[in-house]
């Protein structure tokens, strides 16, 4: 079957709507690319004359793809009344990290690259042999030759996540380069949205039936995009249509404890209770009522909005999206990571509500959610992958605590590496999630939620 590329983009339906004139250049070096990345930021840059490098630490498949197809490739946005395909035309290089380390870092430090944005996930910034590294090696050639000013753009979901970005690369530097970087580097920071699932095998055939030609690189989004972007851009910016500020912090709460927050939540009870998507779980007798509460009782105490924002109106349309059925967003791969994800989607919360003096009973149930979850055990008795950095010591710690409750839940709160002392200290937490693991053990999700 034909593959896309630019010599058949004009033969496709035209219902199809497909890219102009395509840059030539790139002025924007992407690491990371994954789906996220070219149902988000790619989108954002097609509708701007800059162009896209985009380079992939570690597996090739996904620029592989897109270098046999021209970096050519299909965003289908899938709302309740069905599918509408676009084909993206803003990346036009690849680079594969891993094999052509040197050329990745001859990118970052060349004259035409102004901006570097970041989609690697929450733990490739504890690495400094990896992506850190990278940009170490190529801010300290910029440096040498002297070259223009770079914006270094964090795009994962991490709180001040410029700020994070920027700690993860300086300490790498030596003294002539972060010199150089004071000066020359900025590190702003962003609050990117956009429900992205990993794309299937479904992914590609109905980019087929809607292209005629074959797609390999294909993914599949919600209707809902947004980007939040702190105008703190060293050279030349881009002209995205993103929202700029000087405050990011206060969309970043907002976002990270109830978006990502209520769909970890969710994803830990869907996956214990058998179901396979967010939007399933939902469905659950219960459990919309629930995230409800919680966005309401627990997660809008927690924090002040951006102005203009209200908390519990933001959740509401927050559930408004989890409750698309054309997005299929897998309770599994949300649930990924959970020690890297957690600290600021659900323990930044708890810290700040117990604070506050606030009661912490509603939010101690997504603390045993996850617990239970990796225990590796579903309610049905089935086997759940724990894929996670710290899956040894997470499993080691569950296991020395045995099938007690409560010392379960205190065996979790010790992992200091990621809950801070302040919550593994609070008693009525411990209990209070203790019981609900109770509850979870004796009964399963359905039956929990459906007598909240």
């Amino acid at each position: 079957m034909e593959r896309l590329a630019n010599d058949n983009l004009k033969r496709l339906p035209g219902d199809v709507q497909v890219p102009g004139d395509r840059p030539q250049t790139s002025g924007v070096l992407h690491i990371g690319a994954g789906a996220f990345h070219r149902a988000h930021q790619a989108v954002y840059t097609d509708d701007t004359d800059w162009g896209i490098t985009v380079a992939a630490p570690n597996s090739r498949d996904v620029i592989d793809a897109l270098a046999a197809q021209d970096g050519l490739y299909s965003v289908a946005t899938l709302g309740p009344a069905g599918a509408s395909m676009r084909v993206i035309g803003s990346i036009v290089d690849t680079v594969h990290i891993a094999s052509e380390h040197q050329r990745a870092v001859d990118l970052v430090a060349a004259e035409t690259t102004h901006v570097v944005t970041l989609t690697v996930t929450e733990k490739a910034y504890r690495d400094p042999a990896g992506v850190p590294g990278l940009l170490a090696e190529g801010l300290a050639k910029r440096a040498a030759q002297n070259g223009p000013p770079l914006t270094i753009l964090c795009c994962d979901n991490l709180p001040d996540n410029g700020k994070t970005t920027r700690a993860a690369i300086e300490p790498l530097l030596d003294p002539t380069t972060r010199a150089w970087a004071d000066e020359h580097v900025t590190f702003p920071s962003s609050m990117v949205d956009r429900i992205v699932p990993a794309s299937t095998q479904a992914t590609y055939e109905r980019a087929l039936g809607e292209l005629g030609v074959t797609d390999l690189a294909a993914v599949e989004a919600e209707p809902f995009t947004q980007w939040v972007i702190e105008d703190d851009f060293a050279g030349p910016r881009p002209p995205w249509a993103a929202t700029y500020t000087h405050d990011v912090a206060g969309w970043e709460r907002l976002k990270l404890r109830t978006l990502n927050g209520v769909h970890s939540t969710l994803a830990y009870l869907g996956a214990l209770a058998g179901i396979e998507t967010i939007s399933d779980t939902l469905a659950l007798p219960g459990a919309e009522a629930f995230a409800r509460w919680l966005i309401a009782e627990q997660i809008a105490p927690s924090f002040t909005p951006p102005d203009g924002q209200d908390t519990v109106e933001y959740g509401e349309g927050v559930l408004g999206r989890f409750r698309n059925p054309g997005i299929r967003h897998r309770c599994l791969q949300i649930a990924m990571d959970g020690s890297q994800k957690l600290p600021q989607r659900l323990f930044a919360t708890i810290a700040d509500l117990a604070e506050a003096r606030v009661d912490l009973d509603l939010i101690a149930l997504p603390v045993a959610a996850w617990t239970r979850f990796c225990a590796g055990t579903s309610d049905h008795g089935t086997d759940l992958p724990l894929d996670d950095p710290m899956k040894g010591a997470i499993r080691q710690s569950l296991t020395a605590a045995g099938p007690n409750a409560a010392a379960r839940i205190d065996a979790i709160l010790g992992l200091h590496q990621i809950v801070p002392e302040s919550v593994a200290d609070n008693h009525q937490l411990r209990r209070a999630a203790a019981k609900w693991l109770r509850e979870l053990d004796r009964h399963g999700v359905a039956t929990t939620l459906e007598h909240l």
